[in-house]
């Protein structure tokens, strides 16, 4: 509900900057109206548009510069966006067939047959990184729309300037450059300079996964990786917070029989922890005889409970004696014991006794419903936390980063802040890259499809018009294409 509430404000401020500024206009305030123009503003419903002129002079100038090397540099962009035309119709062509047609999987994953994906602040990503993702958009947006401009002043098509339109939270880069001029350049100049953007997005993308290989190197002095999870942050209102519960600064390096070794890793034994039942305990008779304090046996919709509630208070529960295939049980069937004490004292997990290895160990296994689950967190240098419930609280309730400080004075906050806008630039400028090369209406890859259809067909159909309807065609199969995925995300999305 948080990001809904943000979104709610934010659409409050773009309806109060809307309201003022059709006041003022309506008004002919001369004050306002002369503010707008020397900045550049333009204010509609949930829409601010901003343009300036003040990149024009270091855009002209850097145009003159006439070396072999920014030669070289467009005519790679045109290369390799005309090979990645392929790439991004091989992939929409495969989530299409995904998602119209999935493929029935006995353990589905989440994330398989997903190639295209819809991302939403607050759903896909936290909403604690929606600044990151605002950053990269911008990032990505300004760095395609530079590489037009540059592009554009190099064929010395005319350069009337650029701006951003911020569309409710989503920011949008855009040129303004004379059409006419760069329709009549040659096709490959034309191409050079549409296939700019999406060149200056992919190099922005190499880039930002350099420098995550940087970081790593320069930071590996101060931070161990690959070493267990640091804990960041707890919520106050989970039972994991607490003297007997996890602490900010623990590094968990196992939860049950998994081990943790990155967030990754940390991910997957919770959901091992959620679709596993709880297993039993081999521990030795004579022990359990020793602690145990059952009461008479009560079944409750299947939940048998044998302790008192003054024993549940101290972190007592019902334990089940499993016997093994070939056994009778010489004991009862239900102890009253220690949790704490049986998991810290346990040899190995198990299903049945059979499978407990040492001589006069037995298996007794906490009788919870399918829900609870007992999870033990392993940690360096602290005792083991044992948590009672859903270990999907676990996953929602703990902040953890991979990034363990060697020195206890530093936090993982700066290298995870950059790391972590780098992952998002390279994501959203390689994606803005596949999905604009794309032939589809108002995208790049619209007007690159066109000017190849009639270069390659020039000689083979001499009739204007026909090859304007094979790149309509085209445009519009793809165009609908995307829209279907589109759709098909969003439904699930709700």
């Amino acid at each position: 509900m948080e990001i809904f509430y943000v979104l709610i404000i934010i659409g409050c401020i773009h309806f109060a900057f809307f309201f003022f500024n059709t006041i003022f206009v309506t008004c002919m305030h001369l004050p306002y109206l002369t503010f707008l123009k020397r900045t550049g503003l333009e204010i509609q419903l949930l829409r601010i548009k901003w343009f300036t002129t003040a990149f024009n002079r270091c855009l002209m100038k850097w145009g003159l510069n006439r070396s072999k090397f920014w030669s070289l540099w467009f005519n790679a962009g045109l290369v390799t966006a005309v090979v990645s035309i392929p790439v991004s119709i091989i992939v929409i062509l495969k989530a299409t067939k995904s998602n119209l047609w999935p493929v029935k999987s006995e353990l589905p994953s989440k994330t398989e047959g997903q190639v295209m994906e819809l991302i939403i602040p607050g759903v896909d990503i936290p909403f604690n990184q929606m600044g990151y993702y605002v950053l990269s958009l911008l990032f990505s947006s300004v760095t395609h729309e530079l590489g037009h401009a540059m592009a554009a002043v190099r064929d010395d098509v005319r350069f009337f300037g650029m701006g951003m339109i911020i569309f409710f939270i989503v920011p949008i880069a855009f040129i303004n450059i004379n059409n006419e001029q760069l329709k009549s350049l040659p096709a490959k100049n034309q191409l050079r300079i549409l296939c700019a953007g999406v060149w200056h997005n992919i190099v922005l993308a190499v880039v930002a996964i350099i420098f995550m290989g940087v970081v790593n190197f320069c930071f590996a002095p101060f931070f161990r990786r690959d070493y267990g999870v640091y804990v960041k942050d707890i919520s106050t209102s989970s039972s994991l917070s607490g003297p007997s519960g996890l602490l900010v600064g623990d590094v968990i390096n196992k939860i049950n029989d998994c081990n943790v070794r990155n967030s990754t890793n940390w991910r997957t034994c919770i959901f091992q922890a959620t679709q596993l039942s709880t297993p039993g305990y081999c521990v030795t008779d004579k022990m359990v005889k020793a602690i145990d304090k059952s009461t008479p046996t009560q079944d409750t919709n299947g939940i048998y409970d044998c302790c008192e509630q003054p024993n549940k208070d101290k972190g007592y529960l019902c334990f089940q004696h499993l016997d093994g295939f070939d056994q009778a049980s010489k004991f009862s069937k239900h102890f009253c014991l220690p949790t704490r004490t049986i998991v810290e004292s346990s040899h190995s997990t198990c299903q049945n006794t059979d499978q407990c290895l040492i001589t006069n160990d037995i298996c007794i296994k906490p009788t919870l419903d399918d829900r609870t689950k007992i999870v033990r967190i392993q940690r360096y240098g602290h005792k083991d936390v044992l948590f009672f419930g859903s270990p999907s609280e676990i996953y929602y309730s703990v902040d953890l980063s991979d990034w363990i400080p060697r020195f206890s004075f530093i936090t993982p906050f700066f290298p995870e802040s950059i790391m972590l806008l780098c992952k998002y630039v390279s994501v959203f400028s390689s994606g803005l890259a596949i999905i604009n090369v794309i032939p589809c209406f108002y995208f790049d890859g619209q007007y690159i499809a066109i000017l190849l259809i009639d270069t390659l067909l020039k000689n083979k159909i001499h009739q204007q018009s026909v090859r304007a309807m094979i790149s309509f065609v085209i445009t519009s199969i793809f165009t609908l294409l995307l829209a279907i995925n589109l759709f098909y995300v969003y439904i699930n999305r709700l």
